[in-house]
């Protein structure tokens, strides 16, 4: 397979909630809860809103058994992309108390249904078959047609280094 049809292969099986609609687009793998992956999103908010991002945000549930059932609560929301910032601003003030077992307390939950548990495994399966198993993970596509992945938090000056090398 080439990276060009890896990268449509990609968009076309992973279940993400996009957010922005210019610059280049970019897949961030995150779990509910990690605390990094928070992080990310509010390095990445500045550039969606300057047009200079579109980022596809990709959930994975494994960190803890609260991850699927919140995840659901996202993915099965009629409006997942506000589900997702609701989600970000409970989260913000959720990880400034110490965790448990259960994860964050006061997050929102849902049953998860098959279709949504399919999405979830499915999710899971590409970002391990970039032999990443960290969340967050940022999967984005150079000009040049070939994939890259960084994994980790990274920087929102980080990013826009990256960003004149993407397409």
């Amino acid at each position: 397979m080439t990276q060009g049809n890896y990268w449509k292969v990609i968009g076309q099986r992973l279940t993400y909630i996009q957010e922005g609609t210019k610059g280049p687009v970019i897949y961030d793998f995150f779990d509910p809860n990690c605390p990094y992956c928070h992080g990310m999103y509010d390095e990445e908010q500045p550039l969606i809103r300057a047009g200079k991002l579109t980022v596809r945000y990709v959930p994975v549930a494994y960190l803890m058994p609260s991850s699927t059932p919140e995840a659901a609560a996202i993915l099965q929301s009629p409006h997942r992309l506000s589900a997702l910032r609701h989600f970000e601003a409970l989260a913000g003030k959720s990880f400034a108390a110490p965790l448990t077992t259960a994860g964050p307390v006061g997050l929102p939950r849902s049953k998860p249904t098959a279709q949504t548990l399919h999405a979830l495994r499915v999710n899971m399966a590409v970002l391990q078959s970039t032999h990443s198993m960290g969340v967050p993970a940022i999967l984005y596509r150079h000009k040049n047609g070939s994939t890259g992945l960084l994994p980790g938090m990274v920087s929102r000056g980080e990013l826009l280094t990256l960003l004149p090398n993407l397409s």
